[in-house]
């Protein structure tokens, strides 16, 4: 890429932010309560009618993967919190169905006992959210005091994608790959759960998203009303920006063309319980509207008030309410992806909450050159399960702000993005799959899949291996034969069917090393060997390009 970088200025981390971002003033709020009902006796809603609570997409996405509707999706009963509004003066914030409850806001002791009394509330399962503001908690990114102006853009619509500035956080993955295809994302629905959308709206590398409606709708779950694009945190706008930004030659996202809700879930100023259970409702709407992905760039561990902090005990997948919460949403037919946190340099060490469940694809952060980032949080869960689950690009991402200012920022909250917007593409390849088949070809096609630990998990996924494990095919051209090796794994030679001419042979180890090239073959009639037996065991992937086009495999060696 020819650019014409004028010049590179040095600005601190709170000045970037207090560019492009709006303060709120948090104030004292009265004490706020999670009000436990029994049952859904006597709903009025049932499983033959679900168009009365869930949109069409959102039944055709369950129907798709075999998943039954019961009444676990029921809307809360009505009746219930009826009765509770006229027990107490009060306000109700949170609806869950759920977890089958309701938060309030009151200050009418006497009406708060009395609704706790009601005979369909559970008073053991009921408890406070929310204490008195006790001060800003620490920002949930990490902004690096790098700035660059750029002059001199190319002209657009080339007719194949120039990444620009973006170029090696997809090329890492090899989503790349599935945009040559032409799955960019098109007809996939992610969701954003998130802490506000500052600016989103007017920035220019979000255009295309909003020119093309393709902003499918907001909603702001902490004040109830819709997203106001003017106040709060930006950060779900740069998240918003690693999937959806699409200006060719300066910046594109990882699912530039797909269609999004903008969610806020997360009141930044403060730091309370009450935010896992906004999320859990955030997450009920993404499901009832037919999002396929949530994308959520926020993780709990600890709280303004210590008595409601998580310990790592609680990270054993089935604890804390936004990981209940989460795993409902993946047993609905929704592949949740989340960032693992950035705990790893300080005390808590590890993932927080709802990174632990166990069908939440929680997502680390290396640098550029592969490395795990120090800030990453590392695993495993308490119950010791692989977490994260696989890494992208987190440390050092560059950033856009407009058209001609680019600044690098680290945190997981943009690695669990570009890997969000990839697996849109990837399940866009093949949408008859289920969430979880996309969930796990996306692990096993990582490149420490074989040897996970706890800072990388299962590594780096490359989604050309992706895309080959979940469809079968693995051709740029999308007319060549699928290619596979026997045995494997293998201990000694591996065999690959071939009958093709002008084939090539390249072998390159997990962390993307070439460790074997065998060009200029002209005819193969039977089938191509090679002896891996003086590999170091591990995994390897065989590309072969011939005639026909490019395969992938991947072999073992045991």
């Amino acid at each position: 890429m020819n650019w014409g970088l004028r010049k590179i200025n040095i600005v601190s981390a709170v000045g970037v932010l207090f560019l492009i971002c709006k303060t709120m003033t948090a104030q004292v709020a009265p004490e706020k309560y999670w009000i436990q009902f029994t049952d859904k006796d006597n709903s009025p809603y049932s499983v033959s009618t679900p168009l009365d609570y869930l949109s069409q997409r959102s039944i055709d996405r369950r129907a798709f993967q075999s998943i039954s509707i019961t009444v676990q999706d029921f809307p809360v009963n009505p009746i219930y919190v009826q009765t509770v509004k006229q027990t107490a003066t009060l306000r109700v914030l949170v609806s869950s169905k759920w977890l089958n409850g309701i938060v309030i806001q009151t200050t009418d002791t006497s009406g708060l006992n009395q609704v706790l009394n009601l005979p369909f509330v559970d008073s053991a399962g009921s408890k406070s959210v929310m204490s008195p503001f006790l001060g800003v908690k620490s920002t949930k990114m990490d902004v690096v005091g790098f700035k660059t102006v750029v002059e001199d853009l190319p002209q657009l619509g080339a007719e194949v994608i120039d990444y620009g500035f973006s170029e090696t956080q997809n090329k890492m993955i090899h989503v790349d790959y599935l945009h040559d295809l032409g799955y960019t994302g098109s007809g996939m629905v992610i969701a954003v759960l998130d802490a506000g959308f500052y600016g989103a709206d007017t920035t220019t590398i979000l255009q295309p998203l909003f020119t093309e409606n393709r902003v499918l709708g907001t909603w702001d779950f902490v004040l109830d009303q819709p997203v106001d694009y003017t106040q709060y945190s930006n950060h779900g706008a740069f998240v918003l920006n690693s999937m959806a930004g699409n200006i060719p030659g300066f910046y594109v996202g990882s699912a530039p063309d797909a269609s999004y809700w903008l969610l806020r879930t997360e009141d930044a100023p403060t730091e309370n319980i009450i935010e896992e259970y906004n999320w859990v409702a955030g997450a009920e709407f993404a499901d009832s509207v037919g999002a396929d992905i949530f994308n959520t760039s926020l993780g709990y561990t600890t709280f303004d008030d210590s008595t409601q902090n998580h310990t790592y005990a609680d990270l054993d997948g089935n604890t804390t309410i936004i990981t209940i919460g989460s795993d409902i949403a993946a047993s609905k037919g929704v592949l949740v992806v989340n960032s693992a946190g950035n705990s790893g340099g300080n005390s808590w060490r590890y993932i927080g909450a709802p990174a632990d469940g166990d069908s939440v694809l929680a997502i680390g952060a290396v640098y550029p050159d592969r490395v795990v980032t120090g800030f990453s949080s590392r695993g495993p869960s308490y119950d010791g399960r692989v977490k994260p689950n696989v890494m992208a690009m987190g440390g050092s991402v560059p950033m856009p702000i407009g058209v001609d200012t680019i600044f690098n920022i680290n945190g997981t909250s943009f690695s669990g993005p570009i890997l969000a917007g990839a697996a849109a593409c990837l399940w866009q390849s093949q949408n008859s799959y289920t969430s979880m088949d996309v969930f796990h070809a996306i692990e096993e096609s990582a490149d420490q899949f074989n040897t996970p630990n706890d800072d990388y998990g299962f590594g780096i996924p490359n989604f050309g291996l992706a895309h080959y494990f979940i469809t079968g095919v693995n051709d740029i051209s999308q007319n060549g034969l699928s290619i596979n090796a026997y045995p494997n794994p293998t201990k000694g030679i591996a065999y690959f069917p071939i009958i093709d001419s002008d084939v090539s042979v390249t072998i390159s180890n997990s962390i993307g090393k070439v460790v074997y090239l065998d060009t200029n073959l002209a005819r193969i009639y039977e089938s191509y060997q090679v002896d891996f037996s003086s590999f170091p065991t591990g995994i390897y992937f065989v590309e072969i390009k011939s005639m026909k086009g490019v395969q992938w495999v991947r072999v073992i060696r045991s």
